[in-house]
């Protein structure tokens, strides 16, 4: 009898454990079932696109540079036996820099010269004789020849001369010199860095859609780092019709301010680009934004399903970029839990 009711006893027991682990599995079956409903959705925010007002002013940084840069060599070879201007005075264009020893070429042009002379006199006197039939034609051309020769010989020293005097192909103060009293030189060898500072040139990078907005001829206002409180302006002088590799457009400003004595070449600057009037765009936040700048795109909201849109973008100071193209005003784009959407993903606004 004791074993019948143990074994009841063990029966009851049991059957108890083997109800409380099916109902254990079946809530964990329910959660597991709540899980994979709950998944099938990406909790996300979205952002309505607005159109608000925009400033279209921006800045671009640049170095000051001289109007005119060159670098004076010698053409010919000889010492230096004079020297009339040295590194920072100003010269005007022909002014003589320096001048190198030149007796021999003077010597080897007196030479020619009188060759020459005697060549021109010759040949007077065989076009008379010429004209008698007094010499051949043959006596005529040589006499013709001799002289062509003598006058090239007399023109190549007469350049070999002038070269022994180094004057300012430009006007402009001589920022460096290379050379001293005696010292030796030969053709190609640098003598002088000229530049010309007036008026100075201020070179910037600006983007594609910006370098739309600029226009040649007109007046900027020019900030100088090392310059505070005081006012510069420059005029638009180039545009460049080809981007650079990093897709900026150069322009240049010629400085017109009166002041502008006070700017050095290497000098930082700043143009500032300002326009009278502010313009109603597209703007969303550039978090929005699906992928790169270069390939951008956003996530509409379609019966609950992600959709990529590719869109046209300009970037913007503050944070937020300009719809160009792809989206009108009113439309919802996903702004965060970009990170888990894809096309057809299904999401639920939160």
């Amino acid at each position: 009898m004791k074993k019948l009711i143990i074994i009841a006893l063990l029966l009851v027991g049991v059957g108890a454990v083997a109800f409380t682990l099916y109902n254990n599995k079946e809530e964990m079956n329910e959660a597991a079932t709540l899980a994979m409903k709950s998944s099938e959705f990406i909790s996300v925010t979205v952002e309505k696109v607005e159109e608000k007002t925009v400033n279209r002013n921006f800045e671009a940084n640049g170095i000051f540079e001289p109007s005119q840069e060159l670098k004076l060599m010698s053409e010919t070879s000889g010492a230096i036996v004079k020297i009339q201007r040295r590194k920072g005075d100003y010269v005007r264009k022909g002014d003589l820099i320096v001048q190198i020893d030149d007796r021999l070429i003077r010597s080897d042009y007196t030479i020619a010269k009188l060759k020459r002379d005697q060549a021109e006199k010759d040949l007077k006197r065989f076009e008379n004789l010429a004209a008698t039939d007094a010499i051949t034609k043959k006596q005529f051309e040589e006499s013709e020849n001799a002289f062509k020769i003598a006058d090239a010989q007399l023109s190549a020293l007469k350049k070999r001369l002038d070269d022994t005097q180094v004057t300012a192909p430009i006007a402009g103060f001589i920022n460096e010199d290379y050379y001293e009293l005696g010292a030796l030189v030969s053709p190609g060898m640098p003598l002088a860095d000229i530049i010309n500072k007036s008026p100075l040139k201020l070179s910037v990078n600006v983007t594609e859609s910006e370098i739309a907005k600029v226009t040649k001829g007109e007046e900027i206002a020019v900030k100088v780092n090392a310059i505070s409180n005081q006012e510069f302006t420059g005029k638009v002088h180039f545009i460049s019709d080809m981007a650079d590799a990093s897709f900026k457009y150069q322009v240049e400003l010629i400085m017109t301010s009166k002041n502008q004595d006070q700017i050095k070449p290497g000098m930082f600057g700043t143009a500032q680009f300002k326009f009278s009037q502010d313009e109603k765009v597209l703007k969303i936040d550039r978090k929005s934004i699906s992928g790169s700048l270069k390939n951008p795109g956003v996530y509409l909201i379609k019966d609950g399903t992600a959709v990529y849109q590719p869109v046209k973008i300009n970037p913007l100071d503050d944070g937020t970029v300009e719809i160009l193209d792809g989206l009108k005003a009113g439309d919802e784009v996903i702004a965060s839990g970009l990170i888990n959407v894809k096309e057809g993903t299904k999401v639920k606004v939160q």
